[in-house]
């Protein structure tokens, strides 16, 4: 008796699985749309990016405030 289609895709999935490779399409939307990241040069604490990255700029401030913020994230743009 064949298989059937669903069957064979959870073999492939299950076998890609075994080899690392992410076949999941939640997974890979998910991977696709999210934001980026930076870490702070100083203490490596991560960041998501954003068009303004007040964050990093609130955490430059506080956290090393001897320090300029290009210190901190370097290649980053501050609006």
């Amino acid at each position: 008796m064949p298989l059937g289609g669903k069957a064979l895709k959870k073999r492939e999935q299950n076998n890609n699985a075994k080899a690392g490779i992410v076949t999941d399409d939640k997974v890979l939307r998910k991977q696709a749309t999210a934001k980026e990241e930076c870490k702070c040069a100083i203490c490596n604490l991560t960041f998501k990016v954003t068009k303004k990255n007040a964050d990093q700029r609130i955490h430059a401030e506080s956290k090393h405030p001897r320090n300029a913020l290009a210190e901190c994230f370097p290649g980053l743009e501050f609006a």
